[in-house]
């Protein structure tokens, strides 16, 4: 898709709209913003609130939240007038996140290509803030239902490319079946009363556009010259007004990651099928019940303070006009007669509430627990009950085991558009920098087991194969040291054959000869 000529379109495309609803109700979950919940499930209708009426009347289809929906939500009740919110959330749905980025990218994925100069570049790759990057795409993908990686470069800055996330709002995409042909991002660069200046960046295979427009907050508006605005002089000096860049690689320097499908809500809409399912996809009124528990609890611990309802008649006065008090800290009372009714009663009452701490505590724990297994994971991967000291790995991949089978249908997802945007990286790295690189050899890509055996197990366990002369000693050093390089794998090999060598009497006296380091 080539760029917008512009004009008095909408932007961004209407026909997106029901995408942007639903991922601003995940994004207030994600962030954890009271405000930003509130907007999204009030019904007010106001001026000042016209978020309620962009999200919510729509005639069509996009989830589980609608106006009937969002009127019985604890976030959508209108606060009374003259009344201090006091609504607590919890962030359950960014913790869903983060354990999710956890489980993917705890730690990092294994890059291999058969060609030596390919694989010393894409163990740079790795070493150059590439692990952070990809958690944090992770995080969003779990959060919005998928994410949007795109290959970008700065000779000031590296000697190499890198990978930048980018959240679905940012970018809209044509699809070919259900593979991305071509995507646009797009980031508002100035606005205020008078225009909108965007810069659209559009990556197609064999080629990256880029396009500046003025408009307005609802129009996308005329194209100007990339020279024009200041943050854009730069594209302008190095790809001309046109601002076409031309790759010629066969890959595209973008992907869309989705978190896991098929996606249940948009299978109606046909621009939005191909999006992913965000992990709080279907629980967003079991978090909204979660903060309403919590809120409750708090409410009793406050109304549950213990309070001394005392006779007007045994306040101090403060002076004409200034009311009355009593002094608590005073150790002795002096007893006035004649002005109590009940002459057996001292005036003063007490008064303490009941505060419901096991009711809410078993409410919020049942709330959770449904909350974090429709999502897809383990109660025990965040630490909750039975979460004991396990003796084996094997012990706690059973006690974990929901959670590492949802990370393993998310690999499925991950593998194929790292491979795809190794590739790319490559092929930028040897058309901008020269990198002596074959991307075209393709790259494997290994995720590293999300639970390790302890060392005590692994060498129990290669004890075993040993004595059985069942593993040689290459294979051995390879299953314990498993992100080892052939180099290191290969010296280490040696050293024990030179130490099994000296350890033998009969050889003592014989030269050790090592084998040889591959080359």
């Amino acid at each position: 898709m080539p760029l917008p000529a512009g004009g008095a379109m909408a932007w961004p495309p209407p026909e997106l709209a029901p995408v942007a609803k639903k991922l601003t109700e995940w994004s207030a979950w994600y962030a954890g913003d009271g405000d930003a919940l509130v907007s999204v499930y009030s019904l007010a209708g106001s001026a000042t609130t016209p978020l309620s009426q962009t999200f919510f009347q729509s005639d069509k289809p996009y989830g589980a939240s609608g106006p009937a929906t969002a009127a019985r939500t604890f976030w959508g009740q209108p606060l009374t007038p003259g009344t201090v919110r006091t609504k607590l959330h919890v962030p359950v749905a960014s913790d869903i996140a983060e354990l999710s980025a956890n489980l993917l990218f705890g730690e990092m994925p294994t890059f291999t290509a058969t060609d030596k100069a390919t694989q010393k570049e894409l163990d740079a790759f790795q070493t150059d803030g590439m692990h952070s990057s990809l958690r944090e795409a992770a995080e969003l993908t779990a959060a919005l239902g998928g994410v949007y990686l795109k290959v970008v470069w700065d000779e000031t800055l590296s000697d190499r490319p890198w990978l930048v996330p980018m959240t679905p709002e940012q970018a809209v995409p044509t699809w070919a079946w259900d593979r991305l042909r071509d995507v646009t991002f797009w980031t508002c660069l100035h606005q205020d009363d008078d225009s909108t200046i965007r810069l659209l960046e559009c990556h197609e295979v064999g080629a990256i556009s880029y396009g500046l427009y003025e408009g307005t907050p609802t129009e996308l508006g005329e194209r100007i010259p990339l020279s024009s605005f200041e943050g854009t002089q730069h594209l302008a000096e190095l790809y001309g007004e046109s601002g076409v860049m031309f790759t010629g690689l066969p890959w595209l320097t973008a992907a869309y990651v989705p978190n896991v499908k098929p996606n249940r809500i948009w299978q109606g809409i046909r621009c939005a099928v191909n999006f992913g399912r965000s992990d709080f996809s279907g629980v967003e009124l079991l978090m909204d019940a979660l903060d309403e528990t919590y809120t409750s609890w708090m409410r009793d611990l406050r109304l549950g303070k213990s309070r001394i309802i005392v006779p007007s008649s045994m306040l101090e006065s403060e002076g004409p006009g200034k009311g009355g008090r009593l002094d608590l800290e005073r150790e002795a009372f002096v007893g006035m007669e004649g002005m109590l009714t009940d002459p057996n009663s001292s005036g003063i009452t007490l008064n303490q509430f009941n505060i419901r701490v096991a009711e809410h505590q078993v409410t919020a724990e049942t709330l959770f627990e449904q909350i974090v297994s429709s999502a897809g994971y383990s109660v025990q991967s965040f630490g909750g009950k039975g979460d004991v000291a396990a003796v084996t790995a094997t012990e706690i991949q059973a006690r974990k085991e929901q959670s590492l089978n949802t990370r393993d249908q998310k690999i499925l997802y991950w593998r194929p558009a790292l491979q795809h945007l190794f590739q790319a990286l490559l092929g930028i790295d040897r058309l901008v920098f020269g990198a002596q690189v074959k991307p075209e050899a393709g790259i494997d890509v290994a995720f590293p087991d999300a639970v390790q055996p302890s060392l005590r197990d692994m060498a129990e366990t290669l004890g075993l194969l040993l004595t059985a002369q069942s593993m040689s000693t290459k294979l051995r050093v390879q299953t314990l040291h498993p992100t080892w390089t052939e180099t290191q794998v290969a010296q280490e090999v040696a050293a024990i054959l030179a130490d099994e060598q000296a350890s033998t009497p009969a050889a003592r006296a014989a030269p050790v000869v090592a084998p040889a380091l591959p080359q």
